[in-house]
Parts: structure tokens; sequence; C-alpha cells
């Protein structure tokens, strides 16, 4: 009988399109235990170690599912890199087309690639949900649970706590935003692809019902930045990677939210420090530094004239654009120049 039932269900996953399975008429448990058994079954990578994350009391935890990918020979506390797949992707994913494996085995750093499994509300496939206040503030859902992670992570592998990093793409961008104002006094450094600011709301994004995108003003973002850092308010060094021809989120996003960093930081950001100017293929990029502090800018923008909404420079897949700067190097680079102070 279960193996006729698992036997409908593939056969359903195979023939229903994938925005319409996400409106699908299942209870939420029973879709997301669905979708981890398919995930289960997709081809791991080398070096990549599939875990479980068990929901917590708090409010709005979720039991999630995660892969970390273990580089090869090295010994000691590593630096940790967490990264977040899009809307209508999942970890395997963003691991594939970031390429960040092939970083971590050269330079060996761990990698934790989380996957949304299961959510709540109206939301596009797989979308982490940076728009919902009940998901972006410390001690309850999404951002508490990818927290919790890294700590799980931390009893399992040796992990520098002063290394400890979060990027993104698109939604995971946005969340990835949420983790370094949530805990700021816990993540090193972080790096947003295409995404948005913190506590921003859902009319910034473009879309079907939405063609012309609207964002808080950079006072409203820094008031909600400062009243959920609170005494723990740090300024987390931040790289803004963002596309100006992005069709899906506006470069304005980009530049609110580095003026919102800069607003609640103290950083001067109408004029860059220093700007580089250069192209790889048919992308040019504009790289700004913003704010010094020991001879390290605070905040940095690479802004992209490419294609579209997606990943730069990364492996073939789907929104991902391989003819472009390498941006994982250039988010790593950061990463490594900006380790948590003591």
């Amino acid at each position: 009988m279960f193996k006729n039932f698992l036997g409908k269900a593939r056969a359903f996953f195979n023939r229903t399109p994938l925005k319409r399975l996400a409106r699908a008429p299942f209870h939420g448990e029973i879709r997301a235990a669905l979708v981890a058994w398919f995930e289960r079954r997709r081809k791991q990578l080398p070096n990549d170690v599939t875990h479980r994350f068990q929901y917590r009391s708090y409010p709005g935890s979720r039991t999630r599912r995660y892969l970390v990918h273990v580089p090869p020979g090295s010994r000691g506390p590593r630096p940790l890199v967490m990264v977040l797949h899009g809307c209508r992707q999942d970890n395997h994913d963003i691991e594939r087309i970031s390429g960040f494996n092939e970083l971590s085995d050269r330079h060996g750093f761990l990698v934790v690639y989380p996957f949304i499994t299961s959510y709540r509300g109206m939301r596009n496939r797989n979308c982490w949900g940076w728009w919902f206040d009940r998901e972006i503030h410390r001690g309850a859902g999404e951002v508490e649970d990818l927290w919790q992670i890294i700590e799980e992570i931390k009893l399992e592998y040796p992990v520098d706590p002063r290394r400890i990093h979060v990027t993104g793409l698109s939604s995971g961008a946005g969340m990835a935003v949420a983790m370094m104002v949530a805990h700021a006094d816990k993540i090193a450094s972080g790096a947003a692809v295409a995404g948005v600011p913190y506590a921003e709301k859902a009319e910034a994004v473009r879309h079907d019902f939405n063609r012309v995108p609207r964002n808080r003003p950079v006072v409203a973002i820094v008031k909600a930045m400062q009243a959920e850092m609170g005494d723990l308010a740090r300024a987390v060094p931040l790289q803004i990677v963002h596309s100006e021809n992005d069709d899906k989120v506006d470069i304005n996003s980009a530049r609110i939210l580095r003026d919102s960093w800069g607003h609640c930081f103290g950083i001067d950001t109408r004029n860059a420090g220093k700007l580089q100017n250069g192209s790889h293929g048919n992308t040019g990029w504009e790289h700004g530094y913003y704010g010094d502090e020991g001879g390290k800018s605070t905040i940095e923008t690479l802004f992209l004239q490419g294609p579209g909404h997606g990943w730069y420079g990364g492996n073939p897949g789907e929104f991902s654009f391989p003819d472009a700067p390498d941006i994982k190097r250039y988010i790593w680079k950061f990463f490594k120049s900006h380790p948590l102070k003591k």
C-alpha cells in the first residue's frame, strides 16, 4: 500500500508543474514530507553530508534539512559560510550554481546549505520569508532556525566562532540580511546577491501582480534595524551584489540596502571612498567601497550591467549567468578580510 502511495505521489510530482505544485491542496506537513523524500534521492556532491534540523520550542520553528560541505584534509577550527537559496530553488540548486564548494576545498572552510523545507504564508515556491515580521526577529521563525542550524554544526564540526559568514541569492539574500541584523553580535560579515533591505515589504519585488516596485524609506528601515539590534547593535560588514538590469528585484533595493546600512552605522554612502570598474564577457561592473575601519571597507557594492536576476559567474543552471564576474571570489575575499573582532 505504501509503495502504491509513493508511486502515485511520484507520478503526481512528475506531471504537475512546479507553480501548481506549490499551490497543491496538500496539508503542509504532508507536502513537506514528500518534498523531503524526493530530495533525499537526489545525488549528493562529493564531501557533502545531509543533516536534519529538528524544530524547537520557540514560535515559528520548523524541521528543516540542510547540507554541509566538508573540505577534505583540513583540521582545526574552520570558517563557516552559510549559503541560502532563492525562490523556486532548493539547497542543491544554489550549491551547484554558486560554486562555493570549489573555494571550500581550496581554502578549507565549511559551507552549509539550508533548505527551507516547509513554510507557511503566501509566497512563491521555496521563498524565505524576509517580508514576514514573524520570520525576521531573533528568537523566532526562520532567522532563528538558521542560527540554531549554525549552533548545531558547531557541535559536530570544528568551527571558528570569529569567522561565521552568511550569503544568499534573492529571497536567500533577504534572509541573509535579516540574519546580519537579528544576530549582529555573532555574524562576522555577510553578502546579499540580488536582495532587499531589512524589514522590507513584499511590494519591493516585481511580479505578475506588482509591476512597479515600491521600497520603504531608508529612515523606516533604519528604525526597524535599530529596534531589532538594541544593545547588541554592530555594523556587520556587508557586501551587496546586484545587477542594474535585474527584472525581479530592482537595483533601487540594493541602493536602499546600502544607504540604510550606512545611515544606521554612521557611514557616508553618498560618495564611495574608492571605485573600480571593469568587465567580464558582456558584463560590466563597478565595485564601490564605503567606510574605512583599519583599512577595510564596512560596506562594498558590486553593481553589474548584466542580463538579469540571478547568480553571476557561477556554474551553468537556472538563475545562473556564468559569463560574468565570478562573484563567489569577491564574496569570499570580503569574508576573509572581515572576521569578528574579539
